[in-house]
C-alpha cells in the first residue's frame, strides 16, 4: 500500500484521460468505471466513451487537478476540465474521481461531475 505510488498512478490516468484514452498500464484487466445516472462501464466501454468525447473537442481538453487525497488503496481527485467543443461551446466541468487500487493498479473508478453542464454542452452525443 504505497500512497505516493497510488497518487502518481491516479495523476497519470487523469492526464491520459485528458488525451482521450485510458492508460492500460495503470488499470487492471477487469477495471470498471461508474458514472451517476449512467451506471458501470467496463474498461473497454469507458475507453470508447473517452475516445468519442475527445473527437468532439476542437483542440483537446485541459484537465487541471485541484486536490488529491490518498489513503490506503483509495485516491480521491478533484479536477476541472476546460476545452472548446467543435460545436463552438466551452466545456468547463468540475469532477471528483475516486480511484480504488488493487496490487498497485486501478480496478474501479467513480466519476462525479456536473451532469447538467455536460448535457447542455455535449447533448446526446455520447
Amino acid at each position: 500500500m504505497d500512497h505516493e505510488a497510488n497518487r502518481a498512478t491516479a495523476i497519470r490516468l487523469i492526464n491520459r484521460l485528458a488525451d482521450g484514452f485510458i492508460d492500460e498500464e495503470v488499470v487492471t484487466e477487469d477495471a470498471t468505471w461508474w458514472v451517476p445516472g449512467r451506471g458501470v462501464f467496463t474498461k473497454t466501454e469507458f475507453a470508447e466513451i473517452a475516445r468519442m468525447f475527445r473527437s468532439l473537442l476542437k483542440d483537446g481538453i485541459k484537465m487541471t487537478i485541484h486536490g488529491i487525497t490518498a489513503e490506503g488503496d483509495r485516491v480521491a481527485v478533484e479536477a476541472e476540465t476546460y476545452g472548446e467543443m467543435k460545436n463552438g461551446k466551452i466545456y468547463n466541468n468540475s469532477y471528483h474521481f475516486l480511484f480504488l487500487f488493487r496490487d498497485g493498479k486501478i480496478y474501479h473508478a467513480k466519476e462525479y461531475n456536473d451532469s447538467l453542464h455536460a448535457a447542455e454542452i455535449i447533448g446526446g452525443a455520447l
